[in-house]
């Protein structure tokens, strides 16, 4: 082969040798690509095997306990198996958090805690004792007139931000019942004496109506129900005892711990300023479910439950021991969701990275037999080059 003819042979293959390094580089860039997708994955399936879900619990009935995904509707509406009772505060605001029903009844009923109980068990417009417009207040009440005037308090919030003092006509045909208990008429004279004293303050004398009003639905909570129940229309049954009493469609049997926990409630929501509308997406189901890990894990909300003894309390999921009936679980549903995308995902990358192996190993090849070439046509070159000019030297 002569000279010029070796040279260009050995340019032609230079250049292929080069274009076959290169796609060797690019197959090697590829493959780290790979690499790192792959730790992604796999961080992704340790996160999945950490996550964690809040669960409530709840009575089966037989003195077992069964935990259920926690959501707002299954840890925060009225449910009397639930083994106890909570509520969702923002942290930024403070404010507890409800649903629609219940931020509309509290801005009806904001001022009295037993007017807003029975309107969240449904006893709002439509019940209630009978009473005269011009003295109504709030669909139930009537102001206590003993010693207090409309015209003392108006209609709306006084200066010093309390409200009009009230109690309900269903109350005060109760009270009259049972005006010979000492308690109840002891708890009366108190609330009486309040209000006709010049010293006494605008918070003494709801205080004194308060304490009045909780002696009274302890001793007569469910003859205060049997009266709320009697139908409104029927304005001269005035006695639930007669023989004609007409009742509205409620249960006959007082639903005291249903009342009781819209009351906690009410104490709650008053106690923090008021409350806040969830967004209704979230309100139960797998979606409900992570909002309300979300926000937990994250700050933004804070989980109050009730206690008997002591009021609302701030828990902690993390560190409840089941002392307020909460849990963290592994969430097995993400996992097995996980798993799966982790191993088809897994799958995707190996088959690419097998790939990329077998193109490597040709293109090895190839570059083994270009630079085997190249070496041969140099020796060839090196020998011409000396034969030829070998006679000058």
């Amino acid at each position: 082969m002569g000279m010029a003819a070796s040279q260009v042979r050995l340019l032609t293959l230079t250049s292929r040798l080069h274009d076959v390094e290169y796609k060797a580089q690019n197959i090697e860039s590829q493959k780290i690509a790979l690499a790192t997708q792959k730790d992604e994955l796999y961080q992704n399936y340790c996160d999945a095997l950490d996550a964690k879900k809040i669960q409530v619990a709840f009575n089966n009935g037989d003195g077992s306990k069964s935990f259920i995904d926690a959501t707002f509707s299954t840890l925060c509406t009225y449910n009397q198996d639930r083994c106890a009772q909570y509520s969702l505060k923002d942290s930024k605001t403070g404010k507890v958090i409800v649903d629609s029903n219940t931020l509309n009844t509290y801005n009806d009923y904001n001022t009295d805690k037993y007017a807003f109980a029975y309107a969240m068990m449904g006893m709002g417009e439509n019940s209630a004792w009978p009473v005269d417009s011009d003295t109504q207040r709030m669909s139930m009440g009537k102001e206590i007139g003993i010693g207090v005037s409309g015209e003392d308090y108006g209609d709306g919030q006084s200066a010093d931000g309390l409200y009009n003092l009230f109690m309900t006509d269903v109350e005060r045909k109760v009270f009259e019942n049972h005006s010979d208990d000492e308690e109840l008429q002891s708890a009366y004279n108190t609330l009486k004496e309040t209000c006709d004293s010049d010293s006494a303050s605008n918070k003494d004398k709801r205080d004194a109506l308060e304490n009045f009003r909780d002696t009274l639905y302890k001793k007569c909570g469910t003859e205060i129900y049997k009266y709320m129940r009697l139908n409104k229309q029927d304005l001269e049954n005035t006695d639930p005892d007669s023989a004609n009493a007409k009742y509205d469609d409620f249960p006959e049997e007082f639903p005291q711990d249903e009342f009781n926990y819209y009351i906690n409630l009410f104490e709650e929501i008053h106690a923090a300023g008021g409350c806040q509308l969830i967004d209704p997406q979230y309100e139960a189901g797998e979606e409900g479910n992570e909002w309300l890990n979300n926000m937990v894990n994250s700050g933004r909300v804070i989980i109050d439950v009730y206690d008997g003894k002591n009021g609302w309390k701030e828990t902690s999921v993390a560190t409840s021991t089941n002392a307020n009936y909460l849990q963290e679980v592994q969430d097995e549903v993400d996992l097995k969701k996980a798993e799966a995308e982790y191993e088809y995902q897994l799958g995707i990358i190996n088959t690419k990275d097998t790939k990329f192996d077998q193109d490597l190993s040709k293109l090895e090849t190839e570059r083994t037999s270009i630079t085997t070439e190249m070496e041969s046509i140099q020796k060839v070159r090196d020998d011409n080059i000396e034969r030829t000019f070998g006679i000058f030297s």
